[in-house]
């Protein structure tokens, strides 16, 4: 009975996975929360998730991570980019396949992707280059980079982690290299011949507007005494006017009001900021109409500038994500106006008052300098269309760089080689003792440590971790792996171990990668037991499938990303990505049992 809750709880944990309304790391710890309730977990169970290795060796390394961005190392591949591309999209394509590839075995995807973004849409911008025929490869090439190296995803720290813990096997940085290699090698390859013809050609979403737009001004404009619109509502002021005025922020005694414009009561002295076409500027200086709330003896004319346009995107922490534009008074808070909304494949240019954001979106703002500056500080906000001015920590660079060395050197040396058999360190030891370095010579400070950890991530891994134990702790893996053997097994291991590439494939284009590792690693050990060959194949094909999301925009979180920016449809990575599926499936199905034989 047990084991049949269990199953239905897996199903609905993935189920609400698919839905998209809850936020997974909610949905993987209720789900623990439901095991331990219903007694199916005990204390220690839920313990023994928390104190596995791999969520604190994911959390170390994205501390070595934003050690490498915020000293500025990260940023100069930007530099590095521009230099190499010289304006031409194919060698930009070339320096981005090499550039990503390499840096994702050690870095976190993440920051490469939000550092290199607003770079590669200015190149785009300035030699004619269509965004859309290099953010793709860009998010495929950190995805094909980061099975290079047990660092370079959390879902090759994972698989180890649920080895380790079985007493199965055990994973050094470079043993899975040979094949991810092989993986970079050959959808660089895809990417390059093929990428141009597969790939649309469209502009992003800023271009698209400001194409149709033209000219835009803010005006400040200051309340007089006797005006008749003290005492009104500040969203009347333009009443009667044309739809193409729109007010973006008030300002009293020098503080803007965050309050909604209807809950603003118009006083004297008040300094109203208008946006406004060229027409718009004319027909507010020509007003004497004092009714209209637009006369000279009504609003006097303070000062006239050019809107500034930015393209952002709302990142996958952010504290704007569920909320709508009236909850957050985005228009007074930062002195802006949201000119339209990219949200999957679709441009959305009107209703954003009641819209709630969501990871990914791409926002088109237009505002004052001022206004549009303190937006680029938010950290919340990933600016696309220009670098975010960063005061990077840059006499700590050579720390930090000596920190990712310090990781790769501990976790790859074998010390045995000059006598100290007894000093070996696994990746955990590894990732924590170079997160402790970078901290120590200061490129972090404690709190940047804290803001760096994608902490969804690792509560995501706990409870996943949780509901995986009860997998094992009920015979539910047994049962499943007994189940594919029966199904499978005619075919052999090698039959058996395409099938669970192709699963892990499939599975983690629509939820977690992380959760699609957890739940399928215990199974294909049992799998190995039940065939009696080596579990290792089979756990490096969970590696590879898991990681391997190249067919929507929702299955890794650097698709997602450039899903927005590039102004890209869901056909177009279908279009583009299950091709690549298919072509690296065949390639894990044929390589593995070479490099890690079912019989050793």
């Amino acid at each position: 009975m047990q084991q049949y809750f269990v199953f239905g709880l897996v199903l609905a944990v993935f189920g609400a996975f698919l839905w998209g309304k809850l936020s997974v790391e909610l949905v993987a710890l209720g789900g623990a929360g439901l095991l331990l309730i219903t007694g199916i977990l005990d204390r220690d169970d839920i313990l023994q998730a928390f104190s596995n290795p791999a969520p604190v060796t994911i959390g170390a390394l994205f501390i070595i991570s934003a050690a490498l961005e915020r000293t500025g190392q990260i940023a100069k591949l930007g530099r590095l980019f521009n230099v190499v591309a010289k304006g031409s999209e194919r060698r930009a394509l070339a320096a981005l396949l090499i550039v990503c590839a390499v840096c994702s075995a050690f870095v976190n995807n993440t920051p490469l992707v939000v550092i290199l973004l607003p770079v590669i849409l200015g190149f785009c911008r300035d030699s004619g280059a269509k965004p859309s025929r290099l953010l793709i490869p860009m998010s495929y090439a950190t995805i094909l980079g980061g099975v290079c190296s047990m660092a370079g995803t959390s879902t090759n720290i994972l698989v180890d982690g649920i080895a380790r813990e079985q007493g199965v096997a055990e994973f050094n940085l470079f043993s899975i290299a040979p094949l991810g290699i092989v993986f970079a090698l050959v959808g660089g390859s895809y990417l390059w011949f093929f990428g141009a013809k597969l790939l649309p050609a469209r502009d992003t979403l800023a271009t698209l507007l400001d194409a149709t737009k033209g000219r835009e001004f803010l005006i400040q404009a200051a309340v007089t005494e006797n005006s008749p619109l003290i005492g009104k509502p500040a969203v009347d002021v333009l009443e009667g006017r044309s739809r193409k005025l729109k007010i973006i922020e008030v300002r009293r005694r020098g503080r803007i009001l965050e309050d909604a414009l209807d809950k603003i009561t118009v006083e004297e002295g008040d300094r109203i900021l208008i946006r406004t076409g060229t027409k718009g500027v004319a027909e507010l200086h020509r007003s004497d109409d004092v009714n209209v709330g637009l006369g000279e003896n009504d609003l006097a004319p303070m000062e006239k500038r050019e809107a500034v346009l930015l393209e952002g995107m709302i990142g996958p922490n952010s504290s704007l994500a569920g909320k709508s534009l009236s909850q957050i008074a985005f228009r007074q808070r930062f002195g802006a106006l949201i000119l339209a909304i990219h949200r999957e494949g679709q441009n959305i240019t009107r209703d954003f008052e009641t819209l709630r954001l969501e990871f990914g979106d791409t926002l088109l703002v237009e505002g004052s300098r001022e206004g549009i500056e303190r937006l680029k500080a938010e950290r919340d906000f990933i600016t696309l269309s220009e670098p975010t001015p960063e005061n990077f920590n840059l006499k700590k660079g050579p720390f930090a760089l000596m920190g990712i060395l310090l990781f790769i050197f501990l976790a790859s040396f074998d010390f045995a080689l000059i006598g100290l058999p007894g000093m070996q360190f696994d990746t955990f030891s590894a990732a924590f003792l170079a997160a402790l370095f970078v901290l120590l010579t200061g490129c972090l400070r404690p709190r940047e440590a804290y803001d760096a950890v994608e902490w969804k991530i690792l509560l995501l891994i706990i409870g996943m971790l949780a509901i995986g134990t009860s997998m094992d702790k009920t015979g539910g893996a047994t049962t499943l792996a007994n189940g594919v053997t029966e199904l499978l097994g005619p075919l052999g291991p090698w039959g058996i171990l395409c099938g669970v590439y192709l699963l892990a494939s499939i599975m983690t284009e629509m939820v977690s990668n992380n959760a699609v590792a957890v739940v399928l690693a215990p199974i294909v050990i049992r799998i190995a037991e039940a065939i009696e060959v080596s579990p290792i194949p089979f756990l490096v094909a969970v590696m590879f499938g898991a990681s391997a999301s190249f067919a929507t925009p929702i299955g890794y979180q650097t698709n997602t990303y450039v899903f927005g920016a590039g102004g890209y449809h869901f056909k177009d990575f279908v279009k583009i990505g299950v091709p690549l599926n298919l072509l690296l499936w065949v390639v894990a199905s044929c390589l593995i049992p070479l490099l890690w034989p079912f019989h050793p």
